[in-house]
């Protein structure tokens, strides 16, 4: 018979194995969640893996992406500034305006003769009273015409070194010249107009005054990068104090504008023709480069001059645009003057047309006036009107002269030219008036424009060509 005791100690054991059942029970189940909760080394070395590779591919496109964007904004930097120089060239060279004397004079200066034009010693000085002349690029020198001056560089560049190609290039670094309507400082005015290639780095002691050296012959790579196309203006700078003052000198003021930078090549062409050719290769338009001009010039009287000497690479050449000059280094053939042929009675009889007077040249191949064009003018001139001694003295000498002055070409017919101004040749006694002296500036009916730029780093070379027509 169990006594009480017993079932206590019956009940007490089971209580204890309940109790040791559901501690080991609880034990197990922390241990399977422990195990749940951690990772093995492999899994670790995979999810490290796979972490690693995911943050070298969001990196690989993150860099690819700020690549794609800075390539973006460089190339959309380039058009911007080709927008803005393209702009800036064809405003000045559509209003391109014909000048026979490009730079700034003042009539009856240093006891010459008052006859409305420039003549040696009437230039003006710029604004610092320099003794050189305010003229473009050249030192001592009055330029009457505007021009084109075709110059070269060499040099490697960065994406030629980066494929591996160290060979030199040959760059256009063409220079211009000529009279314009522009905006400068604040307002439009007539001024002379520059472009030019520049190398900013160069010693600023090399710029005298509103001179600025063109790049050397030879460039070095790093410096490609600096060049930059300037835009020198120069102008009267004419004030209320100077027309209070009632000055006879006034200044010649300048504003040098870098136009853009990261220019490689600046190239200008114009477009020439020479209708009374019979060559159909010379009589027909086409554009070409003062070098072209020089080996195949469409008139021999305006071929541009070779201004150095050596290499074919080296060599500039210098267009101007325009007939004559007050200068003796300046040759061209001295024209001749037919006297007017009144169309009365008697001459319509015997079947010979009425003609007004006529100027220029026949049968000489050399020089036609094939530049000009209706509506252009001409300075025709005597030694006597620039107050030069003449062979013949006497007033029947000075009345039979050809009257100087400025005339307006009305046709031009096989080189002789017919004017809108009646001129009275009563006094030539039906004699040809010969070695009569002009001045003739003209333009070309369209320049044809080449610019070359990188980016900053000498990368990424964008080449844009604009054709400008002359409001003529």
């Amino acid at each position: 018979m169990m006594t009480p005791r017993t079932a206590m100690s019956l009940k007490s054991r089971s209580v204890r194995k309940h109790l040791f059942e559901r501690n080991g029970r609880m034990k197990r189940s922390l241990h399977r969640q422990n195990r749940s909760s951690g990772f093995t080394l492999i899994e670790l070395m995979v999810a490290l893996t796979l972490s690693a590779m995911l943050s070298i591919m969001i990196m690989m496109i993150s860099t690819t992406a700020q690549t794609t964007y800075s390539e973006t904004v460089q190339r959309v930097q380039i058009y911007n500034n080709f927008r803005f120089v393209m702009d800036q060239l064809r405003n000045d060279i559509s209003n391109w305006l014909p000048s026979q004397e490009l730079e700034f004079y003042v009539d009856n200066q240093n006891n010459q003769p008052r006859n409305f034009r420039f003549d040696p010693n009437e230039e003006l000085r710029p604004r610092n009273k320099n003794p050189l002349v305010a003229d473009g690029g050249t030192v001592g020198k009055y330029d009457e015409y505007a021009y084109i001056i075709q110059r070269h560089y060499k040099s490697v560049e960065e994406n030629q070194i980066v494929v591996g190609n160290i060979d030199e290039k040959i760059h256009d670094a063409y220079q211009m010249y000529f009279r314009t309507m522009t905006y400068v400082k604040g307002q439009v005015r007539e001024a002379n107009v520059e472009y030019m290639l520049v190398d900013p780095s160069a010693p600023k002691r090399t710029w005298v005054d509103s001179r600025i050296p063109p790049p050397p012959q030879v460039v070095d790579p790093a410096d490609v990068p600096n060049l930059s196309l300037y835009k020198i203006s120069r102008f009267l700078e004419i004030d209320e104090k100077l027309v209070t003052t009632n000055s006879k000198e006034p200044p010649v003021d300048w504003e040098i504008r870098e136009i853009a930078t990261n220019v490689t090549d600046f190239r200008v062409e114009y477009l020439t023709r020479n209708p009374f050719s019979r060559s159909k290769r010379q009589g027909s338009p086409k554009f070409v480069t003062p070098e072209r001009d020089y080996e195949d010039p469409a008139e021999a009287a305006t071929r541009p001059i070779r201004l150095t000497k050596g290499l074919r690479e080296a060599r500039s050449y210098r267009k101007e645009f325009g007939y004559g000059s007050v200068f003796v280094q300046k040759k061209f053939d001295l024209a001749t003057a037919t006297p007017a042929k009144w169309g009365d009675q008697g001459l319509k009889n015997s079947g010979t047309r009425s003609e007004p007077v006529s100027f220029g040249f026949r049968n000489n191949p050399r020089i036609r006036f094939a530049e000009l064009t209706a509506g252009d003018l001409i300075y025709v001139f005597t030694d006597a009107s620039r107050g030069n001694p003449v062979g013949t003295a006497g007033s029947a000498a000075r009345l039979a002269a050809f009257p100087s002055g400025t005339y307006t070409v009305k046709t031009n017919i096989q080189g002789m030219l017919q004017f809108v101004e009646d001129i009275d040749s009563t006094t030539w006694n039906d004699r040809d008036q010969t070695g009569v002296k002009y001045k003739a500036g003209f333009v070309p009916a369209a320049v044809r424009v080449t610019v070359r730029m990188v980016d900053d780093n000498g990368l990424n070379p964008k080449t844009m060509q604009q054709v400008v027509w002359l409001k003529r």
